[in-house]
């Protein structure tokens, strides 16, 4: 099973309707509390704080209970008149409670638990009650940090010269190799699982270097969870597991100094998250767990000041509210345009219009759409020439300036929808053609899920009503669907997992009446999954690329279980490339101040 951390959005959404009308409930008495110094308000807004607090506690959300229940404990304070500095303690109270709701707003969008962020909040509340401050060390995990011998719970090291070194490391290879094979088939596969373990642990001794120790002691923790059943065996887990074999490859060719230098932070970090979500209970595990603090703090790839501020700066709906009132100053500034049309009124609206385009200018520069601020300046100079020359405006001047305001519209949706600066996109579009609509996708997107859905559940009833071959025309049509969906949208990259999926059912198994093993069937939909997976991260703006390679190769895995040669028109290789190509080019952009601010945190540590 996959902790309950996985689920803390899904389990909040049941209660947060209700756990913000007690915050904004609790701070209204507090509030009348300040203003008569009424100790009935202040026990009733502790009273209040106490409920919520047996509400949070439930929810298991590390850094929203500590911050409950430190607001709870200097409202104690303040009952019981136990605080020297009375103004000090009332606004540390007013901060946390603003601070609660802040960060179950962000809980609720995606982002992740670390009460770390919280830390400045908590040592406010507790120093205004004279309680010790809590160290940023005891639940923070220092960037660069790996483990020690002693938490590894061995310093053996065996030293090899690099021809028998890469003897012992290809047997090693062969033994894990051996063993993720027999739990891939699910022979034994708790033995299995033991076995890859023990090499993990041998890995640990034919190195020195500590991050490398730490590298291995972490896959053992994760061997480790898998085996006690602490963790679910997905296809992520899977394939992560599948890359140590290759890592002790890249180790066996290169030695210890040179593989430690190719060796990106991303393995540790992917291993860290997923031991991360396992549940209690297998010994290394816990330790790893324990090490790297993983039970407050899953590494997210950012520093400590830019979490921070992601926690503290107002969620999404904020960004909405701002987005919709520059949309609004636009549809206002295309009123002016339409009177513009009486040309003795010229000048003074295109007076009025060159203030307030650029205002308009200045608020796209804060809100971070650089591009969109530097075209509409442009518009400002050119509108400021056409002023003092006296020049009169024609219909068709004044479309031009209408196209420019629509065309900041569609970029300041999207902005607030996704994160995303698509101006150049859509300014790139020629005047007189239709305005590129990102929407458009997002609802073809949509309506590839729905039909996915459709493809899945009958699926499931091929199999389970006794190999029902008629849903299997079912599953083949959604599947028709969705590429057509796909190939308007314009996501090449997708595409092969869906047409793939397609001729193995229509002209395999519906053509030949076949009925596929349960090895077969796994496959498929391992292969439907990541597909879902993959389209559900790109409607909603996430890291999709980093998932098609393994889509990739499961396909090769379904091809493999079919007599027809599923990939004949497909080039992997090539495609593999195109998209490593994608992921380089993505990590060049620079991201937004939204995009920055804003969006949900997902965690860096992709599956391998």
């Amino acid at each position: 099973m996959i902790s309950d951390k996985s689920s803390l959005a899904s389990r909040l959404g049941w209660i947060v309707k209700d756990t913000e009308q007690a915050i904004e409930q609790a701070r209204q008495s507090f509030g009348r509390y300040i203003e008569a110094v009424d100790k009935s308000e202040l026990s009733s807004s502790r009273e209040t704080c106490r409920h919520l607090n047996g509400v949070l506690e439930i929810l298991d959300a590390s850094g929203v209970s500590m911050l409950s229940r430190e607001i709870l404990l200097l409202l104690d304070a303040l009952i019981q008149d136990r605080v020297e500095n009375l103004r000090a303690a009332q606004e540390a109270v007013a901060e946390g409670l603003l601070q609660l709701s802040e960060y179950l707003k962000h809980l609720q969008e995606g982002y992740a638990d670390l009460p770390v962020i919280v830390l400045p909040t908590l040592n406010n509340l507790r120093a205004a009650r004279d309680a010790e401050l809590l160290s940023e060390h005891l639940i923070f995990l220092p960037e660069e940090g790996h483990a020690s011998d002693e938490l590894i719970g061995t310093s053996e090291y065996v030293a090899l010269p690099l021809e028998k070194l890469q003897q012992v490391s290809n047997k090693l290879r062969f033994f894990l190799q051996k063993a993720l094979l027999g739990w891939f088939r699910n022979e034994q596969p708790e033995r299995m699982l033991q076995a890859a373990g023990k090499v993990t642990d041998n890995m640990i001794k034919l190195n020195r270097t500590r991050r490398l120790r730490s590298l291995w002691w972490i896959a053992s923790g994760l061997a480790d969870a898998l085996e006690h059943g602490r963790l679910e065996q997905g296809v992520a887990v899977k394939m992560l597991m599948g890359r140590l074999e290759r890592e002790i490859r890249h180790f066996s060719e290169q030695g210890e100094a040179r593989y430690e230098q190719s060796l990106s932070d991303e393995l540790i970090k992917n291993l860290l998250y997923y031991i991360g979500l396992a549940e209690n209970g297998a010994v290394i595990t816990d330790k790893v767990k324990a090490a790297y603090h993983l039970d407050l703090y899953l590494p997210q790839g950012e520093t400590l000041d830019e979490l921070r501020h992601y926690y503290t700066t107002p969620g999404r709906d904020m960004w909405r509210a701002v987005a919709s009132s520059v949309t609004e100053e636009l549809r206002s500034l295309q009123g002016v345009l339409e009177a513009m049309q009486d040309q003795e009124r010229q000048p003074e609206l295109l007076a009025k219009l060159i203030d307030r385009t650029a205002n308009l200018a200045s608020t796209l520069t804060m809100l971070g759409l650089s591009r969109a601020a530097g075209f509409t300046s442009e518009w400002v100079m050119e509108l400021k020439d056409r002023l003092s020359g006296d020049q009169v405006q024609d219909l068709e001047s004044i479309l031009q300036i209408s196209t420019h305001y629509a065309r900041l519209e569609k970029v300041l949706v999207e902005y607030a929808e996704t994160g995303h600066d698509l101006t150049d996109t859509i300014f790139s579009e020629a005047v007189g053609n239709s305005l590129t609509d990102p929407s458009d996708e997002r609802s073809l997107l949509r309506t590839t899920l729905t039909e996915l859905s459709k493809a899945q559940s009958r699926m499931v009833a091929f199999y389970k009503e006794g190999w029902a071959f008629v849903c299997l025309e079912e599953v083949a049509t959604s599947l028709e669907n969705i590429s057509g969906a796909l190939t308007i949208a314009g996501t090449s990259e997708l595409l092969p997992l869906v047409d793939t999926a397609l001729r193995y059912v229509r002209e395999d198994l519906l053509a030949n009446q076949r009925e596929p093993s349960q090895d077969e069937l796994s496959i498929f939909a391992d292969v439907l999954t990541l597909f879902e997976a993959s389209v559900s991260a790109r409607l909603y703006q996430d890291d999709y690329l980093s998932l098609l390679p393994i889509g990739f190769a499961k396909l090769r895995e379904l091809d493999h279980s079919s007599d027809l040669n599923l990939l004949g028109e497909v080039d992997l290789a090539e495609l593999e490339a195109d998209v490593d190509a994608k992921k380089k080019a993505k990590q060049l952009i620079p991201s937004t101040l939204l995009q920055r601010l804003r969006m949900p945190i997902q965690p860096a540590l992709t599956p391998a």
